[in-house]
């Protein structure tokens, strides 16, 4: 059965370039600063990491728009972190541009797709969802993130890809999605925690970029880095940056909120949040280039048991130092214990020691020790000691982590206590059932480095370590588009 199709708006409302919707949701707004400098950058990615109602969602769809007019017939991707922010702020902000506003868009509710029609017939191709169509948006959320493997596209928009539920595995495949053209990524996102956001994009934009500060009559603050070897851009802006933002709620939020979540939330700036488990994790010093590890290092394996995500990670120990160097990393699902334990030991050399499991995931340990890999189980079953005893580790630089190994890294900076109702830090661990490498880490830490006892004290003290980002200069203006006369 042919689906609804919805908002099929086939005149354009003038609109001037260069233009948001304003507050009101229906008079034009000019570009503010920070949308500027995002429009104009030529870089393959672009991150907008910025505070709260700064201007990044109804800024997206005129970024998407630009990049459909230069790269032409294809198809396209816009991505959002959940399925309600999908519903509620991503699709309304799309339709009012495509269909309402552009006219060039309809949207096919079942497919969750804009069909956008042919800029020189003026045309929309399909007659069902199935047709061929001169180019579509495919809308998904990161949650439910095998949509995001059904197509090539010219080009992507992450919205709050910032958030605990777009993960690293969703950004990584985004990125295949859009390899075989070259196609560009816009991401827009508020920083929610310190994961692959942090290390994927604002750490490799400021390794080397080129920087530059603006700061506003009001006191706003607007931070860029171009960074031309990796090709990423990135672009920091506070929420006073937005003109529509009253400058009262920002600094009533300055000095009514814990500083960690102002330079966060209002200031889209990385900070150490006070609920941080590990924040004794230093991405630089605890990081390092890959190096040939020697054969007669000795090796540690850590593994977590899943149906879906069998996760597990490797060590070398440096004799003499007894420092770790983490090597190598698994995350694997469809397998058997079997077949996980042939993946794991392919191209190692010998049986590292492994520990792995809870106490009650015998039945695991016993079909892969059938598998040819013999894992023993912990003798800790406390899962306060065993992030004590990781804790400890860096604390005293007793864990390097080869700087390929990027799930593991990105896990670390979203590994957090929780909330209650009143903003008060719990002893509970948010989303526990996410940060599968890290219980494998803490699995074989806990039973290796026993004397590894330094207290990281109240893990939900705050930290005040900011880690200031860098700054960058310009770049190319973009065209105007052809569908707005």
């Amino acid at each position: 059965m042919q689906q609804a199709v919805t908002g099929t708006t086939e005149a354009a409302i003038e609109w001037p370039s260069r233009h948001v919707v304003g507050p009101d949701e229906a008079t034009p707004q000019p570009f503010h600063l920070g949308q500027q400098w995002v429009f104009d950058s030529p870089r393959r990615i672009i991150a907008m990491s910025s505070g709260t109602q700064s201007g990044k969602t109804s800024f997206g769809p005129w970024w998407l728009a630009t990049e459909i007019e230069q790269c032409g017939r294809g198809d396209y991707l816009a991505v959002t972190a959940t399925y309600d922010l999908f519903k509620l702020k991503m699709l309304p902000a799309l339709q009012q541009v495509f269909v309402s506003i552009l006219g060039i868009g309809r949207y096919w509710s079942n497919d969750r797709v804009i069909e956008l029609r042919n800029p020189d017939t003026r045309e929309f191709e399909a007659i069902r969802s199935t047709d061929p169509m001169w180019g579509r948006i495919i809308l998904r959320s990161a949650d439910s993130s095998g949509g995001l493997e059904s197509a090539t596209v010219k080009a992507a928009w992450l919205d709050e890809a910032g958030q605990d539920r777009f993960t690293i595995m969703a950004w990584n495949g985004v990125k295949r999605r859009a390899a075989l053209h070259q196609g560009r990524i816009l991401i827009t996102t508020t920083l929610y925690n310190l994961g692959w956001v942090k290390s994927e994009l604002i750490d490799r934009a400021k390794d080397g970029g080129i920087a530059t500060l603006e700061v506003l009559d009001n006191g706003a603050e607007l931070e860029r880095t171009d960074n031309g070897n990796a090709n990423i851009c990135l672009i920091q802006f506070d929420s006073i940056a937005n003109p529509s933002y009253p400058v009262e709620e920002f600094e009533d939020a300055r000095d009514t909120m814990p500083e960690d979540e102002f330079e966060m939330f209002w200031r889209g700036r990385a900070a150490t949040l006070r609920q941080l488990i590990y924040d004794a994790f230093d991405r630089v010093r605890h990081r390092c280039p890959r190096f040939p590890i020697p054969p007669d290092w000795k090796r540690y394996l850590g593994l977590d048991f899943g149906g879906v995500n069998t996760a597990a990670i490797f060590y070398a120990e440096e004799p003499g130092t007894k420092r770790l160097y983490a090597y190598r990393e698994y995350l694997a699902g469809g397998k058997t214990a079997k077949g996980h334990a042939k993946a794991l030991l392919e191209g190692e050399l010998g049986r590292p020691e492994c520990y792995g499991g809870s106490k009650s995931e015998g039945q695991w340990r016993r079909e892969f020790a059938a598998g040819g890999l013999p894992i023993r189980a912990p003798t800790v079953s406390d899962v306060g000691i065993g992030i004590n005893r990781v804790y400890g580790c860096h604390k005293q630089d007793g864990i390097i982590y080869f700087d390929d190994l990027r799930r593991i890294v990105a896990e670390k900076g979203r590994y957090q206590r929780k909330k209650d109702r009143q903003g008060n830090i719990t002893s509970d661990i948010k989303d526990k059932r996410m940060f599968h490498l890290l219980d494998a880490e803490r699995y074989v830490i806990a039973e290796i480095r026993r004397e590894t006892t330094t207290q990281p004290g109240k893990l939900a003290e705050a930290q005040e370590h900011l880690a200031r980002p860098s700054r960058w200069t310009t770049g190319a203006k973009r065209a105007g588009s052809r569908w707005r006369r």
